[in-house]
């Protein structure tokens, strides 16, 4: 009996660990109209850049998409932007943790340049802009009031 119950056991645990080993990525949310096409998909584009994520007609939900030249975006889409929580790393080391909004990063994030400056706070249209705090690779701090990408005085 105690045989037949860690049998029991070990199946159902093997049974649970492949279904998250081996499930499928999340779902996202159709973004309306026939969703008969919508699903996850690869696509590659003319320059060689990889799609891998949900899509119809366009890029919506989650996805990553890699380009040849070694940048990186893994996180939400919509309407074929970069929109909504994302994780962008550069090929050449930088990377940028946060909000995005038709491909720009716009709201709360975190910029980490490959030489180890790191600025973590408010973004608009790109640039820092509202409260952050800049750390250099030397360990100063500067923290206030960003404008435009111009650290405060």
């Amino acid at each position: 009996m105690k045989i037949y119950m860690i049998k029991s056991c070990v199946v159902a645990w093997v049974f649970l660990f492949s279904s998250l080993i081996f499930a499928a990525p999340a779902h996202a949310e159709c973004p309306g109209g026939n969703c008969d096409d919508y699903g996850y998909r690869t696509e590659t584009s003319e320059d060689g850049a990889i799609f891998r994520g949900y899509a119809k007609k366009s890029r919506h939900g989650q996805g990553t998409m890699t380009w040849p030249n070694g940048d990186e975006y893994v996180g939400e889409w919509k309407n074929d932007k970069m929109d909504g929580q994302g994780t962008m790393t550069w090929g050449n080391g930088d990377l940028y943790e946060g909000d995005w909004q038709d491909d720009i990063m716009n709201g709360e994030g975190t910029y980490i340049w490959a030489n180890g400056d790191e600025y973590t706070g408010n973004w608009k249209n790109g640039v820092q802009d509202g409260q952050g705090i800049f750390i250099s690779a030397d360990g100063a701090v500067v923290s206030g009031v960003f404008s435009n990408g111009e650290m405060p005085r």
